[in-house]
Formats: C-alpha cells, sequence, structure tokens
C-alpha cells in the first residue's frame, strides 16, 4: 500500500505483481533406447558426434548400429539428445529413464527389429504408448528386408490402438549411408531432420521434402503406386532431380484429425508450453483476476505463434481462440473443487499433400 509522505517518518509501499507468460520450449530433444552397452543406465546427453565417439560404446553389433544412425542423426541436422540403456534392465525402466529427462519429445529405438517381428511390436507398442502419455513422438522404422508389402503388414500387427496412432510415425525403406557398407535405419536421419525444420521453419512445418544428407539412396526404391497403396508409411525415395529425400509426413493414425504429424507435433508442443506455464497459477485464488492472467499469457503466445505462421486464419480470431471463466468453461462446482479450467482452440494448416496440375487444350 502506498502512504503519502506528508510528515517526517519512515515510509513503506508494497507492490505486488503476480505475471504470468507462456514460453516456447524444444520441440524436437531426441532421445535413442536400445541395448546399449556401455552407456550409463540413466542416460547420458550427447552434444554432437565427438561427444559420442568419446563414449566408451562396445564395438557389439547393437553399438555399431547405434553409432551408425546417430551419424546419420547429427548430419542431418541433430541437435543435443540422450542415449538411454536397456542393458541389464527392462524396457520399463529405460522409459522411467527417458521421463526423469524432463525434456524428450521423440522416441528413437535404432535396435527395434534385433529381436524379431514379435520384439518389435512389443517396442512399438512401450514406445508409442510413452510419446502418447507425454505429448512426444515415436519415430519407427520398417525392418531392413521388408518389401513396402511387408512392411505395411509387419506394422499392422503392432496392434496400436487409436489413442496410440497419432503419436507414431513409420518410416521406410532402410538407407545406404555414405562410406558405410551395410544399411542403416532411417530414424536417425529422420530426427536429424524434424530438428532442422523445426529450427528453421517451426514444429508446424512439415518435415518432409527434405534432402537427406550424408546418404546415397534407399535400399529400395520405391514407386508412386507403391506410395499409393501404402499411404501411412512414410518413404524416402530418390528423385534425379532432388536426391534421396523424406517422401512422406503422416502419422499412423486413420482420422483427417491427427493424420500429419506437423497437426499432431504442434498441438503437442502448445500443450505443453501451456502446461509448463500454468504451473505457476497452481494454489492461486480461482477467481477473475487469476483467469484474466492465465488468459492474457496464454492469448499473447498464440498470437505470437500466428504471427510466425503457425496457424491458420487471416486474423487472430480466425487462428484461435482461448476461453476461461465462471460460465464459460467452469460451473461453480469446478471453483469449489479447486479445478482451473482452460480451454484452447488452434487453426491449423494441413500439408500441402497432392499438388494437381491440371491442363486443358481448346482447339482454334
Amino acid at each position: 500500500m502506498a502512504a503519502s509522505a506528508q510528515y517526517p517518518g519512515v515510509y513503506i509501499q508494497e507492490t505486488y505483481n503476480h505475471s504470468l507468460a507462456v514460453q516456447s520450449g524444444r520441440t524436437a530433444v531426441t532421445a535413442f533406447i536400445g541395448d546399449f552397452a556401455g552407456v550409463p543406465t540413466g542416460g547420458v546427453r550427447v552434444n554432437d558426434w565427438l561427444d559420442f565417439t568419446e563414449l566408451a560404446v562396445d564395438d557389439s553389433d547393437a553399438g555399431q548400429v547405434l553409432g551408425a544412425v546417430l551419424k546419420s542423426y547429427f548430419q542431418n541436422g541433430g541437435g543435443h539428445c540422450y542415449l538411454v540403456s536397456t542393458a541389464g534392465s527392462t524396457l520399463a525402466e529405460g522409459l522411467a529413464a527417458v521421463s526423469a529427462l524432463g525434456e524428450v519429445t521423440i522416441l528413437v529405438a535404432p535396435g527395434l527389429w534385433d529381436q524379431g517381428e514379435e520384439s518389435a511390436g512389443e517396442w512399438a507398442r512401450a514406445l508409442t504408448g510413452w510419446a502418447a502419455d507425454n505429448t512426444a513422438m515415436a519415430i519407427l522404422h520398417t525392418d531392413r528386408g521388408h518389401t513396402p508389402v511387408q512392411a505395411d503388414a509387419a506394422v499392422d500387427t503392432w496392434g496400436l490402438d487409436e489413442s496410440q496412432r497419432p503419436f507414431a510415425a513409420v518410416y521406410y525403406p532402410w538407407l545406404r549411408q555414405s562410406g558405410v557398407a551395410d544399411p542403416v535405419a532411417p530414424s536417425g536421419a529422420v530426427a536429424g531432420a524434424w530438428t532442422a525444420v523445426d529450427s528453421a521453419r517451426g514444429v508446424w512445418k512439415a518435415p518432409a521434402n527434405i534432402v537427406l544428407r550424408g546418404i546415397d539412396g534407399p535400399v529400395h526404391e520405391a514407386t508412386d503406386t507403391d506410395q499409393g497403396a501404402h499411404l501411412n508409411l512414410n518413404f524416402i525415395r530418390t528423385f534425379s532431380d532432388m536426391g534421396t529425400v523424406i517422401w512422406g509426413a503422416r502419422t499412423r493414425s486413420e482420422t483427417d484429425q491427427w493424420r500429419y504429424i506437423p497437426i499432431r507435433r504442434l498441438f503437442s508442443a502448445v500443450e505443453r508450453d501451456i502446461q509448463r506455464a500454468l504451473r505457476s497459477a497452481v494454489f492461486e485464488p480461482n477467481a477473475a483476476p487469476t483467469w484474466e492472467r492465465v488468459r492474457a499469457a496464454v492469448d499473447s503466445y498464440l498470437h505470437q505463434l500466428w504471427q510466425q505462421g503457425g496457424l491458420a486464419g487471416g486474423k487472430p480470431g480466425e487462428a484461435y481462440f482461448v476461453q476461461i471463466g465462471q460460465g464459460i468453461t467452469m460451473a461453480e462446482d469446478d471453483i469449489a473443487a479447486g479445478r482451473l479450467v482452460l480451454k484452447v482452440g488452434l487453426a491449423t494448416m494441413r500439408p500441402a499433400e497432392f499438388t494437381i496440375v491440371q491442363f486443358t487444350q481448346e482447339q482454334s
């Protein structure tokens, strides 16, 4: 409370300012998980390729696979990542270690198929389940020798339910890495490309039509017919005028809402950012002043996202909405129970997956 200095004495002025802001967090932090002897149980951060070469990772098949995948990850724009080993532990314990890292948004299992098709299914379900629970994504791949038909059939046997399918993206086929005799799983290069696209454009940009570095080509040259018959496989293809490119941007979801990777990832990023910001509102009075601070902070965050090109709409009111308040998102029972309910809507942009050129010839 401000005091007016009208006579000699000591005066105290109290100020209270409870600000709330929503900050954009990292959208592409990858954890590579698998049976990696020499990697600490709780995971280790790797900032670049030099960091990895200094680790005491063994020369086993698993270690060599990890090295090839990580090399393609960094060559294609990957930033700092984590290695989490399941050597001597269970997959569940490995995923708990991933959770403890606190910032992982992408999961990759380089040795997904090392133990056969049944094990691949178990890992795929576990990784995708973790991703769904943590607003993350699982980048998965098909087996080395699969044809497109075999790949699609094998992935279908994983049995991902519809609540999990939006959080998984599957890539085909394996790749021929420059200077390396054996093919490499595509998931490392893809994760690196996702990171590069997020940095250059934003999480809302489809991570496709991207030329891969350090790759001589896919081990199987897919055709338009292959891709048309297996739309939920994200193909990596070679075109004479482009090189080797990621040529797909779909999740495993069959629904229009979550079919595309950038839409699912954008919603996940917004959800994470808002949840993190709202922790500062916990135990604040569940009343109009708090609601207005929350509304203003989220509106400012989404307005900036729209200005950056992350949302559709010619004006903010067409791009998003933020709702909060009694009689709007909360009833009296909600307020009495301490529930603060915020509703946010986003107008997202779908990738131009099919470009149709139409010619008409008229005779004179």
